[in-house]
C-alpha cells in the first residue's frame, strides 16, 4: 500500500497539472517579490533623499537669516529682503532664538542650538530622542567644522539618527555656535520595513489563494491530459476500448484528446483487422490443410493412378488456398488509405468495357439494361473488381438461359442513408434471374465467410461479397440487395457523385433505380463466392 501511494504521489507531482501550477505560482511569487522589493527599496532611497533635502533646507534658512538680519514683526522666515530690518545679528543667542521661534520641526525631527558646547534652545519631542544627550553632543563636537554644514549618522539608545550640524559664525560674536538638526531615520525606516512585511504577508496570502484557484482551473484545463494518461495506463493489446471523454474540443488540450481517441480508433481497427485476418486464415486454411495431410497419409506411392489423382487434388487445394489468401489480404488492406485510388472515370466507357469482360464468365443471356452518361471520381479497377465479383455470383446461382443484366443510372439523394448534400448518386447494378436469396440470409451473405443456408454446394471462399462491400464503403457508398427466393436477385452499388447532366441523361431529380429481378428459380444457396 505504501509503495502504491508513493507511486501515485510521484505521478501526481510529475503531472502536467502540478508542473503548470508550480510554474505559475513561481512566476507570480517572483513578480510580487520583485515589485514589492523594488517599491520599498525606492521608498528607502526616497526617504534618504528627502531627509537630505530637509537638512539642507534648514541649513540654508539659518545661513540666510544670519546674513540678512532679524525679521520684522510678523514676517515669515522666507520673506524677501524688503521685509527685513536693516540691522544685522551681533549675538548668536538672538540669532538662534529668532530661528527657533519661526521653525516647526517635523514629526521625526528635533532641533538644538548650541553655543560653545552648551545647549541653549531645543525644539523636540523628547519622547523620541534627545539631542542634548552627552554622547550625541560629544559626537557632534568631534565632527563640527566652522562655517560649514556636516551631515552624519549616529546611534542613540538603539535608534538610528541622522544629524545635520550647521556652524554659524558672526563677526561681532566670537563664540562658536552651531545648530543641530536630528532626524529619527530608524523610526521612519521601521515604518517602511513594517510595510514590507505586511506586503509579504498579503503576497503570501495572494499566492495561496491564487494557488487554490489555479489548481482548480488548471485541473479543468489539463483534465483531458489526466484522462489521457490514465487511459494510456489501462490500454493493452487485449483491451483497446478505452477512450478519453472530451467535453469541449475547442482548445489545444481538448484537441489533443480528440486526436488521441482517433489514434486509438485506428490502432483498435488495425488490431481488429489483424485478429480478423488471423482468425479467417486459421478458420479457412484448416480445411485444405487437413485435406492435404489426410491425402498424403493415405497416398499409395506404388500406385501411379493414386499418385496422379492425389497430385491433382492437392494442386486444386493449393490453388484454392492461394485464392483464399489473396482474398484475405485484399480485405486486410480494405481499411488503408491507399485501398481506393480515385480518378476521373467515364461511366459509359467503363460500363461497356466491364460488360465485355463479364460475358466470358458463363453461358448466360447477358444484357446491358441502362447506361448512365457522365463522369465520376472513383477507382475504376476496384469498381470493375466488384462488378465482376457480382457477375460471377450471378453466374454461379443461375443456369443456362437465365438472364444476367448490368446497368447504371443516376438517382437523386446521397449514396448513403441519412442527411447528405443535395445532388445525385450513381447506381450500378447486376441483376440475375437465378435462385434468389432468402430474407434471413440477405444480411449474413455480406459478412466474411457468410453463406446462405441451403443444401446446394458451390465453390468459393465466402469472401466475395465482403470484398464488394469493402469496395463500396471505400468509395463512400453502399451495396444493397433486393431479392426473393426463386425470383432472382439484384445487387446494387450506390456511389457518391453529382456530375453535370450529359445529353440524354436523366434530369438531376429524376428517379432511375435498378430494375427488379426476373423469372423464378429454386432457392439460391452458397452466396458469397
Amino acid at each position: 500500500m505504501a509503495v502504491a501511494r508513493w507511486g501515485r504521489l510521484r505521478t501526481e507531482l510529475r503531472s502536467v497539472r502540478t508542473r503548470v501550477l508550480a510554474t505559475t505560482l513561481a512566476v507570480l511569487a517572483v513578480a510580487l517579490l520583485a515589485v514589492g522589493g523594488l517599491t520599498h527599496y525606492l521608498r528607502l532611497v526616497d526617504l534618504d533623499e528627502s531627509v537630505q533635502r530637509d537638512l539642507a533646507q534648514e541649513a540654508g534658512e539659518l545661513q540666510r537669516l544670519a546674513q540678512r538680519g532679524p525679521l520684522r514683526p510678523g514676517a515669515p522666515l522666507s520673506d524677501d529682503l524688503d521685509t527685513r530690518s536693516q540691522e544685522r545679528f551681533t549675538d548668536l543667542r538672538r540669532l538662534f532664538y529668532s530661528f527657533m521661534t519661526t521653525t516647526v520641526p517635523g514629526e521625526y525631527e528635533s532641533v538644538l542650538a548650541v553655543i560653545d558646547g552648551e545647549p541653549i534652545f531645543e525644539h523636540a519631542d523628547r519622547s523620541r530622542f534627545e539631542l542634548d544627550d552627552p554622547g550625541t553632543l560629544a559626537a557632534v563636537s568631534e565632527r563640527v567644522l566652522p562655517g560649514q554644514t556636516v551631515v552624519f549618522d549616529v546611534e542613540q539608545n538603539g535608534r538610528q539618527l541622522r544629524l545635520g550640524v550647521v556652524s554659524v559664525l558672526l563677526d561681532e560674536d566670537p563664540r562658536q555656535g552651531y545648530l543641530v538638526v536630528g532626524v529619527d531615520m530608524g523610526a521612519q525606516r521601521a515604518i517602511i520595513l513594517d510595510s514590507l512585511w505586511r506586503y509579504l504577508g498579503v503576497s503570501a496570502l495572494t499566492v495561496g489563494v491564487a494557488g487554490l484557484v489555479a489548481y482548480v482551473l488548471v485541473g479543468r484545463v489539463t483534465a483531458p491530459i489526466t484522462r489521457l494518461r490514465r487511459a494510456t495506463e489501462q490500454i493493452s493489446p487485449e483491451d483497446l476500448g478505452q477512450r478519453v471523454p472530451v467535453a469541449q474540443n475547442d482548445s489545444d488540450v481538448g484537441q489533443l484528446a480528440v486526436n488521441f481517441n482517433g489514434m486509438l480508433d485506428r490502432i483498435e481497427a488495425a488490431f481488429a483487422q489483424q485478429r480478423q485476418f488471423l482468425d479467417d486464415a486459421a478458420h479457412e486454411l484448416r480445411t485444405p490443410l487437413t485435406i492435404l495431410h489426410g491425402n498424403l497419409e493415405l497416398l499409395d506411392e506404388q500406385d501411379p493412378a493414386d499418385v496422379e489423382e492425389t497430385r491433382a487434388l492437392l494442386l486444386d487445394e493449393i490453388e484454392r488456398m492461394n485464392r483464399l489468401v489473396d482474398d484475405l489480404l485484399l480485405l486486410a488492406t480494405a481499411q488503408r488509405a491507399d485501398f481506393i485510388r480515385p480518378g476521373d472515370l467515364d461511366v459509359p466507357v467503363w460500363l461497356a468495357r466491364t460488360m465485355e469482360r463479364v460475358r466470358a464468365l458463363g453461358d448466360r443471356r447477358w444484357a446491358l439494361e441502362s447506361r448512365a452518361e457522365g463522369r465520376i471520381v472513383a477507382d475504376g479497377q476496384r469498381l470493375t473488381q466488384a462488378v465482376v465479383q457480382l457477375a460471377a455470383n450471378a453466374v454461379k446461382f443461375s443456369g443456362p438461359g437465365d438472364t444476367v443484366a448490368l446497368g447504371a443510372a443516376w438517382a437523386p439523394g446521397p449514396a448513403r442513408p441519412g442527411p447528405g448534400t443535395p445532388g445525385r448518386h450513381l447506381e450500378v447494378w447486376v441483376r440475375d434471374t437465378g435462385v434468389g436469396v432468402a430474407p434471413e440470409d440477405q444480411q449474413r451473405i455480406f459478412e466474411r465467410f457468410g453463406r446462405a443456408e441451403s443444401g446446394r454446394t458451390v465453390e468459393g471462399s465466402g469472401l466475395g461479397l465482403a470484398i464488394v462491400a469493402a469496395i463500396a464503403q471505400g468509395h463512400g457508398g453502399t451495396v444493397a440487395l433486393r431479392s426473393r427466393p426463386g425470383q432472382g436477385a439484384t445487387f446494387t452499388l450506390r456511389l457518391p457523385g453529382s456530375p453535370p447532366a450529359a445529353p440524354g441523361a436523366p434530369a438531376p431529380g429524376a428517379p432511375a433505380s435498378a430494375p427488379a429481378a426476373g423469372t423464378s428459380r429454386p432457392a439460391r444457396a452458397g452466396l458469397g463466392a
